[in-house]
């Protein structure tokens, strides 16, 4: 009997495997772009998952794991002031029912939730946790190493890290209950931070190349507070994952040569704006702007039918908006962010914001439209059926004007309040402490510099000789311009001024309402031909840069607890200074390069060491600073844990 024919039906042959991997690969191009996104995707989840601690330390992130609970189980509602015995910053009322806000954060994190309640019972999740770790270390190196024409190095110093790891986490191992709805809620997070990642990778590597791309998303992940805030579950993760999905969408529809695709990718970037508005209504409406302002004017086609698929997506991604609206506020254009909050007691009798405004002014005009009789009591009646629905266009034209006057009147800070200005984008200060004790003594907040000094790099912006070329008319603006860079500078522009007026705050930590921008800002830099060029001439150079700034900033970080006894904010501020220095040093030698080439190296060693020092600032907090919970892994909670004890011991 040939060995084909012995052969049992489900053993797949060797055309079935082909088949398999030809699969793997598809997906693998489809979601990551190819092998080097995967390698950026499983390094981002392994580091998030280093610097993971299963806990919250905001207050109204409290929140956040009760609604996932309450929505689990179908229920929008916590129910009346006299059935809860909880109360956090968010909680909303309407009707004599408690309700939170941003729903769509806690929705997405709902299938990390019902699978973590399907294993819980079955095997330790912590155990889970080591388990994926060591796998990802394992995966990343073998793909860097396949990525350098190292494959079989890679995956012997996987393969070694992968152990090393899983043996450290089974000595220091002890067994900790986890709360199911926080893990699920920073799992979900955790997935959205590498999502941006690779999106950067993906938007530059289509644009420059391949290198350029993986530059571009380790500076992302390793040189911005990405990953600072990927375990935190708060909206700004989820913010900026629509954001630069939306901006690659959009210039994904740019690119295609086929209608429908193209309408369709045009639809799907206004629909990470229509999902963005279910997780904060503001901030949806921010993308949405930027987009219809620069995409309107600049596309192709705006006919009635692409029009009418850009719409109908946009229209579908609305649907979880409109339907949680309808349900919480009774209003499906009034988000349940705009109710009135609740600060816990009992409720006062008042209206609801507004709220219920349309509905009351429905029905009071019916009332008074059954009075009348024949064709005027007709005409009346559906006179006042118009203005009813027209009515629950009040609250939300109401807010309309609210926001825009945000948007003004943060434009209008952005040159009125200089010394704000100053705090928020460059040098924040010891001098305030933080009233509610989040971020420990003498505060730990950083400006957007000093939070990510690789930011710096945009001063290589060749904006004069744009403008003279305005000035002179030579360029139109259409043709000078990308759209798709137009869409980033305008959204980072409107973001700006949606928040300035209520900037810089105590509790900002990396100025975390522009998050967005981080991402944003490092897709900008490498769009300059200038920055491309250095670091891809001088890789060596950047690598010594980011390798010198840990193996060095890192123990003197630690150790100034230690030694010198410092209090942490004061570590975290001295950091937060020497990244300014770093900044206006990478700035003066990027100006430089373009006149002196001796300076193109020091600038790549400078940009390396400007990414290495937001790495400090994220292993610092992460072990040492910021100890509101277990970490995920039983070798990093035993080793940070020592570490504190003896900062506090110590005489």
């Amino acid at each position: 009997m040939s060995g084909d024919s012995a052969r049992p039906a489900w053993v797949p042959d060797a055309v079935d495997r082909d088949g398999f991997e030809a699969l793997g690969a598809t997906l693998t191009r489809t979601l990551f772009g190819g092998r080097a996104g995967l390698a950026l995707f499983c390094g981002s989840l392994a580091l998030f998952m280093l610097t993971w601690r299963v806990g919250v330390f905001f207050n109204d992130i409290g929140l956040y794991p009760t609604m996932l609970e309450y929505v689990s189980r179908g229920e929008l509602s916590f129910g009346t002031p006299d059935e809860v015995d909880f109360g956090y910053p968010g909680m909303h009322h309407r009707d004599g029912e408690l309700y939170g806000r941003g729903y769509g954060l806690v929705a997405l994190a709902l299938p990390f939730f019902w699978g973590l309640e399907l294993l819980d019972p079955l095997v330790d999740l912590r155990w889970l946790v080591v388990v994926g770790w060591s796998a990802l270390l394992l995966a990343t190196a073998g793909l860097v190493g396949e990525q350098t024409g190292r494959r079989r190095r890679g995956l012997a110093v996987g393969g070694a890290l992968a152990v090393v790891a899983l043996v450290g986490n089974a000595w220091f191992y002890k067994h900790f209950r986890a709360d199911l709805q926080t893990m699920a809620l920073q799992l979900s997070t955790m997935l959205a931070g590498a999502v941006v990642v690779v999106a950067v990778y993906r938007l530059l590597a289509d644009r420059h190349g391949t290198t350029v791309g993986l530059v571009g998303g380790v500076t992302v992940l390793l040189g911005t507070p990405v990953a600072f805030w990927a375990t935190t579950p708060k909206r700004h993760t989820l913010t900026a994952m629509f954001v630069v999905l939306a901006v690659y969408a959009f210039y994904r529809s740019r690119q295609s040569d086929r209608y429908g695709r193209r309408a369709a990718l045009r639809g799907g970037a206004y629909a990470c704006a229509g999902l963005l508005a279910w997780v904060h209504a503001p901030e949806g409406f921010t993308l949405l702007a930027a987009l219809a302002v620069v995409d309107l004017p600049t596309a192709p086609r705006n006919d009635a039918r692409t029009l009418a698929v850009v719409g109908g997506v946009f229209a579908l991604s609305l649907v979880p908006f409109a339907v949680t609206n309808a349900v919480v506020s009774g209003n499906p254009l009034l988000p349940p962010h705009f109710l009135d909050s609740y600060h816990g007691g009992a409720l006062v009798d008042a209206a609801d914001g507004g709220a219920n405004a349309g509905s009351s002014a429905g029905t009071g005009g019916g009332g008074s439209g059954e009075t009348d009789t024949g064709g005027a009591g007709s005409r009346f009646w559906l006179a006042t059926a118009i203005g009813g629905v027209l009515a629950r266009f009040n609250p939300v034209l109401s807010l309309l004007e609210q926001g825009l006057g945000m948007y003004v009147t943060g434009f209008v800070t952005l040159f009125a309040d200089p010394e704000g200005v100053f705090q928020t984008f460059v040098y924040w200060g010891s001098t305030e402490r933080d009233s509610a004790n989040i971020f420990f003594d003498g505060g730990t907040n950083l400006s957007v510099v000093q939070s990510a000094p690789v930011v710096a790099a945009l001063v290589a912006l060749p904006l004069r000789s744009r403008i003279e070329e305005f000035r002179r008319g030579t360029r139109r603006l259409r043709d000078a311009v990308d759209p798709v860079d137009l869409v980033v500078v305008v959204f980072a522009g409107l973001l700006v001024s949606l928040y300035m007026n209520r900037l810089p705050i105590h509790a900002m930590a990396t100025v975390r309402y522009l998050h967005p921008v981080y991402p944003l800002a490092v897709y900008g830099l490498f769009r300059l031909p200038h920055v491309r060029s250095i670091l891809t001439t001088e890789m060596r150079a950047a690598v010594l840069g980011y390798e010198v700034a840990v193996l060095f900033g890192l123990p003197i970080s630690f150790g100034s607890l230690l030694v010198v006894e410092s209090a942490k904010g004061e570590v975290v501020q001295t950091l937060g200074l020497v990244s300014l220095v770093v900044a206006v040093v990478l700035a003066v030698a990027l100006l430089a390069s373009r006149r002196d080439e001796r300076a193109t190296r020091a600038a790549a060693a400078t940009f390396g060491v400007a990414v290495g020092l937001a790495t400090i600032h994220l292993l610092l907090t992460s072990f040492v600073v910021l100890h509101y919970g277990p970490s995920a892994l039983p070798a990093v909670d035993a080793l940070s844990g020592e570490f504190r004890w003896w900062t506090l011991t110590m005489p």
